[in-house]
C-alpha cells in the first residue's frame, strides 16, 4: 500500500531535525513466507534505533549488527536470511517463518540531504507517483553500489522515461511502471555486472472525513497509526478545534460547496462522511460527485444510503453508485466509537486492495488439534 511513502516522509522530517547519518534497510527480494515483502524499509540510526519494522523483530537485531560497517565504510551491502529451514537455529535466530529475505543496507548521508528520501518526500508532498531505482550489487564503476534514481511521475510518459533514465535501466524500469511491482533485475554493460531493484511508489493514502464530531477522533487516530494523511472538513466552526484533532493534516472550516472548488479531490483515496445530519451528507455527496475518489463511505442504515443518492438525481448518482459503501465498514460486531473505527479502515483496505475482508485462515476443528499433539 502507498503508506509506505508515509512513514518514509515522516521518518525524513524527523531527520532534517539532526546532523547524522543513517542507514536505510530495504527488503528487495523475499521468498517463501515473510513478515514484509520487497520494497519494505526500515532506518537505523547511528546509536542502534530503529524507524519501522521488516521481519516482525525476527532479524532486526542482526540488521543493527550489520549496519555498523555501512556507517564504518560508506559501503553498500545486502544481506541474506533464510528461514525456510530447521536449521536456521545456526544463525541464532531461531525464526521458523518459512521465507527467506534479501535486505539492502544502504548509507544516507545528512550532508546530501538523506538522498534518495529528500527526493521521494518532494513527490509525495506532490502527490505523484514515482519509482526508485538502486544499484544493490555492482562491479561497474559509474553505478556503484547503494546508487539510487528516483523518477516521478512527470517522467512517465515513454519518451521522456527513455531520456530521463540512465543506460542500462530504461527497459526495466518502464516495466517496472506498468506492472506497478517490486523487481530485482541483472544488468550488464561489456562484463561488468550491474544488480539493481525497481521499486515502484504510489502517491500516500489520503483520507477525507467530512465531519468533525466526536467519532471523527478515533477515526483519524486510527488512520494515522496505519500510516494515512487525514483531511478534516466541517462547515460548523465550533467543531474545527486543533487541540481535538492534534495528529489532522490540515482541519478545514469549509462548507461543502467551498470544499469542491478549494480542495484537489481526487488526491484522496476515500472518503468518510459522518456529519450525523443528513442534509449535510447531501450536499458534501453533491460536492465530490464528479471527483475520482475511489471509496465513499456512508455511516447509517443503506435506506440511509439509498436517500442520500436518490437526492442526487440519476444522472449524478450513476456517477458514484459504484463507488458508494453504506453502511460503511466490515461486520467485526463494532460497537463503541473505536471499534466503529477499525471496522471503517478495515473495510476502506479491503476496498482499496480489491479484498473481501475474511479471515486469513479457518479455525482449527477439535480433530485437527488432536492430531497436532499425537
Amino acid at each position: 500500500m502507498a503508506n509506505k511513502i508515509n512513514r518514509l516522509v515522516d521518518a525524513y522530517r524527523q531527520l532534517q531535525q539532526q546532523s547524522e547519518n543513517c542507514v536505510l534497510a530495504t527488503i528487495i527480494e523475499t521468498f517463501g513466507s515473510t513478515y514484509q515483502k520487497a520494497g519494505a524499509r526500515m532506518l537505523i540510526t547511528s546509536v542502534g534505533e530503529l524507524v519501522g519494522l521488516l521481519g516482525g523483530g525476527c532479524f532486526e537485531r542482526d540488521l543493527v549488527e550489520q549496519a555498523g560497517s555501512v556507517f564504518k565504510t560508506g559501503a553498500a551491502k545486502s544481506v541474506f536470511y533464510d528461514m525456510r529451514s530447521p536449521d536456521d537455529v545456526i544463525w541464532g535466530l531461531g525464526l521458523g517463518c518459512n521465507g527467506a529475505v534479501k535486505v539492502l543496507l544502504q548509507l544516507l548521508k545528512a550532508d546530501e540531504d538523506f538522498s534518495p528520501l529528500n527526493l521521494i518526500s518532494d513527490a509525495a508532498d506532490d502527490n505523484l507517483a514515482g519509482i526508485v531505482i538502486t544499484v544493490y550489487e555492482s562491479e561497474h564503476a559509474d553505478f556503484p553500489a547503494g546508487q539510487s534514481i528516483f523518477l516521478a511521475a512527470s517522467t512517465f510518459d515513454h519518451s521522456s522515461l527513455l531520456t530521463s533514465v540512465p543506460f542500462p535501466f530504461t527497459t526495466s524500469a518502464l516495466q517496472a511502471v506498468l506492472q506497478q511491482k517490486p523487481r530485482t533485475e541483472t544488468h550488464v554493460i561489456g562484463d561488468q555486472e550491474i544488480k539493481a531493484f525497481y521499486d515502484p511508489l504510489q502517491p500516500p493514502l489520503h483520507l477525507l472525513i467530512a465531519g468533525a464530531g466526536t467519532d471523527a477522533i478515533p477515526l483519524l487516530q486510527s488512520a494515522k497509526l496505519l500510516g494515512w494523511r487525514v483531511t478534516i472538513v466541517d462547515q460548523r466552526p465550533g467543531h474545527i478545534k486543533r487541540e481535538r484533532f492534534p495528529q489532522v493534516d490540515r482541519l478545514l472550516n469549509l462548507t461543502p460547496e467551498e470544499m469542491s472548488q478549494q480542495l484537489e479531490l481526487n488526491q484522496f483515496s476515500a472518503l468518510v462522511l459522518m456529519t450525523h445530519n443528513i442534509e449535510y451528507d447531501a450536499r458534501y455527496l453533491k460536492a465530490i460527485v464528479n471527483s475520482r475518489i475511489p471509496f465513499i463511505g456512508l455511516l447509517g442504515p443503506s435506506h440511509r444510503k439509498d436517500r442520500l443518492l436518490q437526492s442526487l438525481g440519476d444522472e449524478e448518482a450513476q456517477k458514484i453508485i459504484n463507488r458508494v459503501f453504506g453502511p460503511i465498514g466490515l461486520d467485526i460486531g463494532a460497537e463503541n466509537p473505536e471499534e466503529i473505527a477499525l471496522s471503517i479502515m478495515a473495510g476502506i483496505h479491503a476496498e482499496l486492495n480489491g479484498r473481501t475482508g475474511q479471515q486469513l485462515g479457518i479455525k482449527a476443528s477439535p480433530e485437527s488439534h488432536a492430531y497436532i499433539h499425537r
